[in-house]
């Protein structure tokens, strides 16, 4: 057209007869409601409107005209069916849609062309304001179409999201598609408008897909992360957590059987279980994002915190989850559990893999030593928290309460030999670790008396023949003779020190059995 000569105020009697030209063919369906012919203006129209605004060489005029043709299909799609008191159709809601999105983009590119780029977020606030006041215009004197006002009020919150992102970028139009979609399942489950919640999940589907199946595979496989990654991570979590919490309440409702169907209930159970294990890799993610921020490579024991770190995390989830009565189920129990476990593995590869000291003890600054400590009491806090969860685990599936402190005793026996050799690195001075072992050998013994629990005193007494023998084979070939002698009288007072506790125990046991013979007979 501009070769042809159309240009300066040609353009503008181009776009005015246009304007008359389309307002004319629209009138006709005026009266009645002839959704066709507003298809076949628009779908003429657009591209007309866009080569007219483009060739213009006032930015003023163009905006003004991509205005007027915006409000001139707005009115004319909404004002028969309101006229009339009759729903507006899909037809009209795509209708909608085409003009918003068409008018919405020719005007943030002219924003763009005028140097604008600072006031963009002035046009999101404009179509927030008209979709608001057609919300609040529907509710008032059509207060039935409930579906209408939903969608109205859904596009104007949109827009109040992306007045942000038009100032900055498109790249956060995903965030507005999360909000709209969010709000569209919640108030669409609300008000039992089905087409409405389903298109919110399809939306709200199409937002998780992108963000699972391409910025988190990349971040995943490279460590790269996209474009305001950790901000897309934290939206979609909440929106998946508010969907979850939302659902939740209304099937723990008295009449959900009545009002929902049975499969949709078993589809929201399963999104309730994505949901949740979204939130652990979500914390995990969080907490080694904030951890780089602080501490750099380079700080000491690096490796080590970080993985505390996720190990702290995943426990203290585990501990919460099942305290939110409203989420809780079996399935939640065994997640429970898998996080506990994960926990407890953390902290034992820690232990076991990754020394806190140096081979000569010299090379220890105090930073090593704090980790030591750290560790040690990392490692206390596990011990008590999987003494109260396997208690209570042993406690449920078997009457009897003698294995548990069985495996808590082979767990701390672990432990400590992994500190022994792995932290402290003492692999060669195996009489220490012999001795250490006695000294848990009566650990175990006297607990075993005190608590009346025959399988952790037996497993004493092993651990002394098994200490005893290494002694005898092994550590002792590898001593000198003053350290034979002072090893024989280390293991010489700790049996004994055994013999006197079984005897004093075995003397005290029959005292008790003969008093309460006595009493009895009495």
């Amino acid at each position: 057209m501009a070769a042809n000569g159309l240009e300066g105020n040609a353009v503008y009697i181009a776009m005015g007869y246009l304007f008359l030209l389309n307002l004319l063919i629209l009138l006709v369906s005026f009266r009645k409601r002839w959704v066709v012919v507003q298809y076949i203006s628009f779908l003429l129209n657009t591209p007309l409107m866009i080569v007219l605004a483009w060739l213009s060489e006032s930015t003023v005029a163009s905006m003004l005209y991509a205005v007027i043709t915006f409000a001139m299909y707005l009115g004319m799609t909404l004002w028969v069916p309101f006229r009339l008191k009759t729903k507006l159709s899909w037809l009209d809601f795509s209708l909608l849609a085409l003009n918003t999105v068409v008018s919405c983009s020719v005007l943030y590119s002219l924003f763009g062309d005028a140097g604008l780029d600072d006031y963009k977020g002035l046009l999101a606030l404009v179509f927030c304001l008209v979709y608001g006041g057609l919300g609040q215009w529907v509710r008032r004197y059509t207060p039935e179409e409930k579906q209408t006002k939903i969608l109205f009020y859904a596009t104007s919150l949109t827009f109040a999201i992306l007045m942000i992102p038009f100032q900055f970028g498109v790249r956060w139009l995903s965030m507005g598609w999360l909000i709209e979609a969010v709000l569209l399942t919640l108030y669409g489950h609300r008000y039992r408008l089905k087409e409405l919640e389903r298109a919110g999940w399809g939306i709200l589907l199409l937002c998780l897909g992108a963000f699972f199946f391409v910025d988190f595979p990349i971040y995943l496989l490279s460590g790269f992360e996209t474009d305001y990654f950790g901000l897309k991570y934290t939206l979609i979590t909440l929106g998946m957590l508010i969907v979850t919490v939302f659902y939740a309440i209304e099937f723990s409702r008295p009449n959900a059987f009545k009002n929902n169907r049975l499969y949709e209930m078993h589809i929201m159970q399963g999104f309730k279980y994505v949901a949740l294990v979204n939130v652990y890799f979500y914390l995990l993610y969080e907490a080694g994002h904030w951890y780089n921020i602080v501490l750099s490579d380079e700080f000491a024991h690096y490796t080590l915190y970080k993985v505390l770190l996720y190990a702290c995390v995943s426990l203290v989830l585990a501990y919460f989850l099942p305290k939110v009565r409203l989420l809780y189920d079996r399935v939640i129990k065994y997640y429970s559990l898998a996080l506990y476990v994960i926990g407890y593995a953390l902290a034992l590869v820690v232990t076991v893999t990754i020394p806190t000291l140096h081979e000569n003890y010299a090379q220890n600054t105090a930073a090593d030593y704090v980790a030591l400590v750290v560790l040690a009491a990392f490692n206390v806090l596990v011990f008590f928290s999987s003494r109260d969860f396997l208690n209570a685990l042993m406690t449920r599936h078997y009457r009897s309460n003698e294995l548990y402190p069985v495996i808590m005793g082979v767990y701390l026996l672990g432990i400590i030999t992994a500190f022994l050799g792995v932290q402290f690195r003492l692999g060669d001075a195996g009489l220490v670790f012999s001795l250490v072992y006695l000294l848990l050998a009566i650990l175990y013994i006297v607990y075993g008396f005190l608590k009346r629990v025959v399988y952790i005193r037996r497993f004493g007494l092993g651990l002394t023949l098994l200490s005893t023998g290494k002694l005898l084979l092994y550590d002792l070939h590898l001593l000198t003779t003053g350290s034979t002698i002072v090893a024989y009288f280390s293991f010489g007072v700790v049996l004994l020190a055994i013999s006197y506790i079984y005897q004093k125990v075995s003397n005290r046991m029959g005292e008790t059995i003969i008093k309460k013979d006595v009493e009895e007979n009495m």
